[in-house]
């Protein structure tokens, strides 16, 4: 019998489960086709799906993943797991290298993404893989739940996708309710950059009936739905509600309909509820669950005295209920965002329980005068800042998303709605309008405004600490609902500007500073601060203007002690970054008073540092290592919080790289960009990279340095350049450029050194003179290189007690022998004896024992100092340094002793190659042939055919010419994929080309000597 022949009955106990179709979202899959018409036609980009959890993103995909094959489309599906979102690039991996159609190599690919600091270079083997698919068929790429994504796959989008569109790949994302402000950056920067956007709401009636009658198998009567319409049209709700009333049989057919049967409708257990909930930590839950038993809504307060805690306890808790999107924020009360979901979870609890916490929330009231007392305010601010005004619960509040509410239609507060349109809508507007002073939001405060920015204020400071993106977004919110001209617009301007230099976010900081510094009437405190964060900013940015606007700050009468000792000390620190070594020392004085008189730890960190840079500067190294080791340790006992410039290792670091001590540099720099990474501060993490790769350049490992440093070089394209990234940076890439012989990169830098070299800055002038000086000697230009460093040199000549010259000690003898190359005996003597005078100074550090008989023996030209730098340099771990010094002595032997010149010049070969320094291991070469040796195979070295070329990339490219995948390739070469998908782009770069057949072609025309 058919079910429509019963007249009366229960539905079946277990039903064949069927896949239902997709009801209700029928323009959806209509734009899902024109995009998928468009990726046949070789179209990609970037499509983001978007709604509340349960709405349907994830069915929409599968949907649209089975319209794809059915295509013809290449289809790789992922998905993030809350409990697996720190494997690095998991939910891509997992559905780029899964299932019957995954892409090649699994192993190697994962290998690489569990190898610690090869994230960028997995990033770029990415993006050669998917590069390399789509030249075969389009791809449609779908990675659902990013909210739940690492750090890596969010950066996929922020790199990877970027690079790859102009390929047909589409990216199919879905992000669900109550996303972390790192994915809200991401989907923001999606949005900015012209993705499509598919927004998932509500169902309406009858999409909700139409399921209905799908699951149940019988069009449902009036009051079967108007009980499911307490899913508030959340399909995923609305299933699990119809599968429980099923299995419990509480519906009945007749005639064709299905309808309620008699009786109370008690609230089932959900699945979905359930999950989401076991997903919370034990705080959130229990917050969660008193929550659900109550059934009503509550105020922070009344939460907290219900689970016997402060407020201020609750903050991590609340954040995760909030971010969950159980919990929402409605007419300052806590409730749940779907009334049947807090019913749900309220059935799994005791009833007695329930009965409890009922009972004492009806006698709590949040006007009683011990909740007031019991409120604890935000915490101190620190010196640099003004204390933010007291609010009760700010933080939850401000945490909360009201743009979600809007799109529900739900009901709020006008001071609230302009918050949310702060915290949601679009950043760079949001910051553009704040710093301007722009009408809207600004300029027509509206009544309840002020009340809602004492919360926004209060609740940024309490989220600094640990998460200064979030506090920037919620301090930026303050300033949109202030009055242009409210005397407080000032203090939330300085608080503001802090917050987005450390998220990451310094060109709106600076914009922001300066418009409040032009509205000018500020009073003498509040523009010492807003100075006080452009002079942070700027000592990274722009060295000069760092110690304009701490001076500026400083003099203004009557701050607060710990404001000036920490402008005083920004003072000493930027003119000693600058290169302005007698002006920091003569600073130092009246800093270090100031920093006493306020008793400010953090300003003496700082001043330690710059202590440590003016000894070093002077030649004292020990005196310079025993300040740099206590800033170091002041500055970790403190908190990176709580550091007036970035963390003061930095400087550390820096002194154990140029001394030899490579290990411990690499290993602090690994623990900085670690630590700055887990706390979500880009600016110091950028500050970190290049600190890294300077190390590693240091330490002869030239992929690693160039990977490093273009992988910062990403960052700074989007944080924006400046001149801490010019003396570490762009040097750094300069010297690998030179010793890999890739003069096409080489001269590309070479246009920012010119820049560099009118800079204001003298040691950014230095540094600049020198890397055009390095490039116009390997192009075989002496007499141009040492004209780039007349100011070096001259002052070098008049030995000043703060001495000039390259700050690397192993620079030395470059410039010894850059001199000679060009006949300048005069001006190569005063090099060598600053360097013999840095040796005699530190008796201590090998390294400069070891590059003063290096210069001397170049000057003198004594095989003896030659033969001493070698010998020191087996005690010092800068290969380079060293293979240059045996390099030089197996040139002196070869002159008359052949045969002994041959261990040198083949030691110098085998560090050079180690190193990956091509250009210097084709010159010892010729040395080595030049004495009768011609052991090595020619391919070694360049070919005619292939000037562009190094003999690395022209390895490469051969074996990529015959058919070979990069994973094969590094099998064949014994080298790993990251470094030949390296040396694969610099040839696809320098060739100009821009796939594989068109090297296959171009291999075939040269090598047929076309």
């Amino acid at each position: 019998m058919s079910v429509e022949q019963l007249t009366t009955g229960p539905l079946p106990e277990d039903p064949t489960p069927v896949t239902t179709p997709v009801r209700g979202r029928e323009a959806e899959l209509a734009f899902a086709a024109t995009r998928l018409d468009a990726l046949a036609r070789g179209e990609g980009g970037i499509v983001r799906v978007e709604g509340p959890a349960g709405i349907g993103k994830s069915r929409i995909l599968r949907d649209i993943a089975a319209s794809s094959r059915q295509r013809g489309i290449r289809v790789f599906e992922g998905a993030a797991d809350p409990d697996r979102q720190f494997v690095p690039l998991g939910p891509l991996l997992d559905g780029l290298f899964s299932g019957e159609d995954a892409l090649a190599d699994a192993a190697r690919v994962r290998d690489l993404a569990a190898t610690p600091g090869q994230r960028f270079w997995l990033l770029q083997e990415l993006g050669d893989r998917l590069r390399e698919a789509a030249r075969a068929a389009p791809l449609l790429i779908l990675l659902d739940d990013l909210q739940w994504c690492d750090d890596l796959t969010l950066l996929t989008f922020h790199t990877v996708a970027p690079g790859l569109a102009s390929h047909p790949i589409l990216w199919l994302v879905a992000a669900g309710g109550g996303v972390l402000p790192a994915v809200r950056t991401t989907l923001d920067r999606i949005r900015r950059a012209g993705a499509h956007e598919l927004t998932l709401g509500p169902l309406r009636d009858p999409a909700v009936a139409r399921i209905t009658e799908d699951v149940l198998g019988a069009a449902p009567d009036a009051d079967l739905l108007r009980a499911v319409r307490r899913v508030e049209g959340v399909p995923q709700l609305l299933v699990e509600l119809l599968d429980a009333l099923r299995e419990g049989e509480r519906v009945t057919i007749e005639n064709g309909t299905v309808g309620l049967t008699a009786g109370p409708l008690p609230v089932p257990p959900l699945p979905s509820v359930g999950r989401r909930v076991g997903r919370l930590s034990d705080a959130a839950r229990a917050l969660v669950e008193t929550a659900a038993a109550v059934g009503s809504p509550l105020s922070v307060g009344e939460l907290a005295r219900l689970l016997d805690r402060s407020p201020a306890a609750l903050i991590t808790a609340l954040r995760e209920a909030l971010d969950s999107d159980l919990l929402v924020e409605r007419a300052d009360r806590l409730e749940f965002r779907h009334q049947l979901v807090g019913e749900a979870v309220a059935a799994g609890l005791p009833h007695a329980l329930r009965h409890t916490l009922r009972h004492h929330a009806a006698a709590l009231s949040p006007e009683a005068p011990t909740a007031r007392a019991t409120r604890p305010g935000p915490p101190a601010a620190p010196a640099d800042r003004p204390e933010a005004p007291s609010a009760p619960s700010a933080l939850p509040q401000a945490l909360t998303a009201p743009a979600d509410r809007s799109q529900a239609g739900e009901p709020d507060s006008g001071g609230r709605a302009a918050a949310g349109e702060a915290l949601s809508g679009d950043r760079s507007a949001v910051a553009d309008d704040a710093g301007a002073g722009a009408p809207a939001g600004t300029g027509d405060a509206r009544a309840g405004d002020g009340a809602e920015t004492v919360r926004l204020r209060a609740a940024a400071a309490e989220l600094s600490a640990t998460a200064p993106g979030s506090a920037a977004e919620l301090s930026l919110a303050a300033l949109r609902l202030t009055a242009r001209d409210a005397p407080e617009r000032p203090e939330i301007i300085a608080e503001t500007i802090p917050l987005l230099w450390q998220s990451g976010q310094a060109a709106r900081a600076r914009r922001l500073g300066h418009s409040g510094l032009a509205a000018g009437g500020l009073r003498p405190g509040t523009e010492a601060r807003i100075r006080l964060g452009l002079a942070r900013l700027s000592s990274q940015f722009d060295f000069s203007d760092a110690v304009r606007q701490a001076r500026a700050g400083a003099e203004l009468p009557g701050i607060p002690a710990p404001t000036r000792a920490r402008l005083l000390a920004l003072l000493c620190l930027g003119l000693a970054m600058a290169g302005e070594d007698r002006a920091a020392e003569e600073a130092l004085a009246e800093a270090r008073e100031a920093s006493g008189t306020a008793g400010d730890r953090t300003a003496e960190a700082t001043l330690m540092v710059v202590e440590s840079a003016v000894r070093f500067a002077r030649l004292d190294w020990s005196g310079a290592f025993r300040q740099a080791d206590a800033a170091a340790a002041l500055a970790a006992s403190l908190g990176i919080v709580h550091s007036v410039w970035a963390p003061e290792a930095l400087w550390h670091g820096f002194l154990l790289s140029v001394s030899g001590r490579s290990a411990e540099a690499l290993a602090l720099a690994e623990t900085g960009v670690r630590t700055a990474r887990d706390q979500g501060r880009p600016a110091v993490t950028r500050m970190w990279l290049m600190n890294r790769a300077r190390a590693l350049l240091d330490a002869g490992r030239l992929t690693e340095a160039r990977a490093d440093a273009e992988a910062a070089t990403a960052l700074t394209d989007e944080l924006g350049h400046g001149n801490f990234a010019d003396v570490t940076l762009l040097y750094t890439l300069m010297r690998v450029a030179l010793h890999t012989g890739d003069r096409r990169a080489a001269r590309g830098y070479a246009a920012q050194a010119r820049r560099m070299r009118d800079d204001s800055a003298p040691r950014v002038r230095t540094v600049g003179s020198w890397m055009l000086a390095l490039l116009a000697d390997a192009e075989g230009l002496p007499d141009r290189a040492l004209s780039e460093l007349d100011e070096v040199t001259a002052a070098l000549a008049e030995e000043p007690a703060f001495p000039a010259g390259p700050v690397d000690p192993a620079d030395a003898p470059v410039l010894v022998r850059m001199a000679l190359r060009a006949g300048a005996h005069d001006r190569a003597a005063p090099a060598v004896r600053a360097a013999e005078r840095r040796a005699v100074r530190n008796p201590g550090f090998t390294i400069l024992a070891a590059t003063a008989a290096h210069a001397r023996g170049l000057l003198d030209n004594d095989l003896a100092h030659l033969l001493r730098a070698v010998t020191l340099y087996e005690d010092c771990p800068r290969p380079l340094a060293r293979a240059s010094a045996l390099e030089d002595a197996g040139r002196k032997f070869a002159v008359t002793r052949k045969s002994e010149a041959l261990p040198y010049l083949e030691k110098a070969l085998a560090l050079y190659a180690r190193a990956g320094a091509e250009r210097d291991v084709a010159r010892v070469r010729r040395r080595l042939r030049a004495s009768g040796v011609r052991r090595r195979p020619s391919k070694a070295g360049h070919d005619e055919r292939w000037p562009e070329l190094t003999a690395s990339e022209l390895r490469v490219t051969r074996l990529v010419a015959q058919g070979l995948t990069n994973a094969q390739v590094a099998a064949h070469l014994s080298l790993s994929p990251h470094t030949v998908g390296s040396h694969l782009r610099r040839a696809f770069t320098k060739l100009d080309l821009t796939s594989r057949v068109e090297l296959a072609r171009l291999t075939e025309s040269r090598d047929n000597g076309e």
